[in-house]
């Protein structure tokens, strides 16, 4: 997969745990995710923001004003949304029965796809000035 990353993004860290990978710069907490969900069927690809509630509002905020241009780049099936604990996910899941040598290299085609378009916005965000809290 990171062969397949613009060179700047091929120093990405990785880290596997059981049923996901994970690829980050800097924060871990700011990572790309693959996640099989063995009971669906389905695999999960995309952006988890798992920083404190104000870093993961200001990259969610960058990212939703351009999300016509994050679908229309890598397709309209991606979703941004409010997760647990303050968290935010920018991701994607579809079927998948096999994971064969067709599959996986499919799979890290697309995951190097949405770090090379979303990375660069996630950076966007976080050298966004941080908004101060309206008072009552």
């Amino acid at each position: 997969m990171k062969q397949a990353l613009p060179p700047r993004l091929r120093d990405m860290k990785q880290r596997v745990r059981s049923s996901q990978a994970q690829w980050y710069l800097g924060d871990p907490r700011i990572h790309f995710e693959a996640w099989w969900h063995a009971n669906t069927g389905r695999l999960e690809l995309g952006l988890h923001l798992e920083s404190s509630p104000a870093v993961n509002e200001r990259i969610a905020r960058a990212l939703s004003r351009r999300m016509l241009m994050i679908k229309a780049r890598l397709g309209g099936n991606l979703d941004l949304e409010p997760w647990d604990r303050g968290w935010v996910r920018l991701y994607e899941t579809y079927a998948i029965e096999v994971f064969d040598p067709a599959a996986v290299t499919r799979t890290a085609a697309r995951m190097a796809e949405l770090i090379s378009v979303i990375w660069p916005l996630c950076e966007d965000g976080l050298r966004a000035p941080v908004r101060a809290k309206k008072r009552c």
